[in-house]
């Protein structure tokens, strides 16, 4: 009897933690849609015996019932009201259920790729709201952390068709901080990077369409972040913007146009096969479409166009307005610049563009335009030997002429020096273009041609922002309107002799902590006087309206 009085009490102890079944919360559990609906009405906030039953189902059915509910009810959730439900049913959960918070996340993102439309976008955002808004105490925090170790499963939302639930995403993934760099591998960070880059472009050429502002500026946000998490991230970030940006398709976006010529060849597709480019001649396609089927046969399609003009261009596809242009352009040289300015490099002050990320635009621009010249062609030959290169010339010369963004990249990297000197295969191609169009031209100013003319004032500025040419030939640019072109070829030969004789040599550039960049010297440089006494005998010749300019362009 003793012995059996003694295991009575220890059995009771043995069976104290096994979950007893309670009939009543057993019958609840498959109802969370409609006990989250119930609580949410406006009513049952005087009543609050609905919340503390969820928080009480939540203890007795698990970690796993619990991430569902506070899922189920940041998706049911209006307004920023009824989000607090969540944020108390949290503060109640938080210390017996453990990591509550990642299960959450990730059950949020499994719920984000299979729910309809219209339940992923209101979870997205409130999810942003959420991660924006709330504090430590409401799980904001820790839920916008959760969070981040899923932006890859949250950038494919990215692309989606349905452009709410991707304004939703880019404005999530905007708020949220940047992942670690531990937990976002090379190929993960690859694949957020181009969803982001990939929507930002979309939302660009979309224009002014409803939520594509916002859309444009999460990425925006997004891709800046992520650019100052790490140096490899700000790598990536710069290749993927620049590279969509080159392509040839953008050149219109930024008030260019879109060449056939340099186009990726795309014969496999069936668009390109039965779709005329818009420079082609418009009588000499509908001449061969004639002679290719049976006239007035079922698939015998003659196209419009203007004669003269070529092809009709496509809807859609024609040029924007000059102040579109411009406002995409600023955006995209924004972007950019947040993104060079974000990391802090060796003694860099904040808003300035760290060296290295100016060099990483430098060599992917080189690489773009010019995939054959090495990095390593930095000296500037003699201005004869340029006619060997006539053909590469002309071909940089082109992509400058047709995507305008390239000029205000080239000015971006001026801002890093010495990253300019990186550039130098480009500067001699537009150079030399230049050079032989104001030699060959024959007008009395050379306001006559005004692309050219604002090439070479373009070219001159860079060059002078990035410190390849001292202040008094990099200021020459200010009088070239008012001169012949004979005249600007004689100054332009100039700067070929100084850089020629001044090679554009990082090595020439020296590091000051105090500034937090590198600066040149010039009072070193060789046939200074000789290139200036060109530029003097020019303004002596015009002393009747350069005069007064003369003291400006001493040593």
């Amino acid at each position: 009897g003793g012995g059996g009085g003694g295991g009575g009490p220890g059995d009771t102890h043995h069976h104290h933690h096994a979950p007893r079944p309670l009939p009543f919360l057993d019958g609840l559990k498959g109802r969370l849609p409609e006990l989250c609906r119930q609580a949410l009405r406006p009513e049952c906030k005087r009543h609050p015996w609905q919340h503390q039953l969820l928080g009480l189902l939540a203890v007795y059915c698990g970690p796993s019932w619990a991430a569902e509910a506070l899922c189920t009810l940041l998706g049911q959730a209006g307004c920023p009201e009824e989000l607090s439900l969540a944020a108390k049913l949290h503060a109640a959960l938080s210390s017996s259920v453990p990591g509550l918070v990642p299960a959450t996340a990730a059950r949020c993102v499994a719920h984000l790729h299979s729910a309809p439309d219209h339940d992923a976008r209101r979870l997205l955002h409130n999810l942003a709201w959420l991660a924006q808004e709330g504090g430590e105490e409401d799980g904001g925090e820790g839920l916008a952390a959760a969070l981040a170790s899923h932006a890859p499963q949250l950038g494919r939302l990215l692309p989606h068709a349905d452009a709410g639930v991707s304004e939703g995403a880019a404005l999530l993934l905007a708020t949220l901080p940047p992942p670690p760099p531990s937990s976002l591998g090379p190929s993960q960070l690859a694949v957020l990077v181009r969803a982001g880059v990939s929507r930002f472009f979309q939302a660009l050429r979309r224009g002014g369409a409803e939520g594509e502002a916002a859309a444009g500026e999460g990425c925006s946000r997004l891709l800046s972040r992520l650019a100052s998490s790490s140096p490899q991230a700000l790598r990536c970030v710069l290749r993927q913007l620049l590279s969509a940006a080159l392509h040839p398709g953008s050149a219109r976006l930024f008030g260019g146009v879109s060449s056939s010529l340099n186009a990726p060849s795309s014969i496999s597709t069936p668009s390109a096969i039965s779709t005329p480019g818009t420079g082609d001649s418009l009588l000499g396609v509908n001449r061969d479409i004639g002679a290719a089927v049976g006239f007035g046969g079922l698939w015998a399609v003659f196209h419009a166009g203007v004669i003269g003009r070529g092809l009709k261009p496509p809807p859609g596809g024609g040029q924007l307005l000059p102040g579109e242009a411009a406002g995409n352009a600023q955006r995209f040289l924004g972007l950019v610049g947040r993104c060079c300015c974000g990391g802090r490099g060796l003694g860099q002050r904040e808003g300035q563009v760290s060296a290295e990320a100016a060099q990483t635009i430098a060599l992917a621009l080189v690489e773009a335009l010019c995939p054959d010249v090495t990095s390593s062609e930095l000296a500037w030959p003699p201005e004869e030997l340029s006619r060997g290169t006539v053909e590469r010339d002309l071909q940089i010369w082109g992509r400058f002429q047709e995507n305008p963004l390239l000029f205000g990249l080239l000015r971006l990297v001026a801002l890093g020096p010495p990253a300019l000197c990186y550039c130098s295969v480009l500067l001699r191609g537009v150079l030399a273009t230049l050079l032989s169009h104001w030699d060959a031209s024959r007008h009395r100013l050379s306001t006559a041609s005004p692309r050219h003319l604002h090439a070479s004032c373009q070219l001159l500025a860079c060059m002078a922002e990035g410190q390849l040419l001292p202040p008094a030939l990099g200021s020459m640019h200010e009088i070239f309107h008012l001169l012949t072109p004979f005249e600007v070829r004689l100054l332009l030969l100039g700067v070929w002799a100084y850089l020629r004789a001044n090679g554009p040599l990082p090595q020439k550039f020296t590091f000051r902590p105090e500034q937090g960049r590198f600066y040149r010297e010039f009072v070193r440089d060789a046939d200074m006087d000789k290139c200036l006494a060109v530029l003097h005998s020019v303004l002596h010749k015009n002393i009747d309206r350069l005069g007064h300019l003369y003291g400006h362009f001493q040593l």
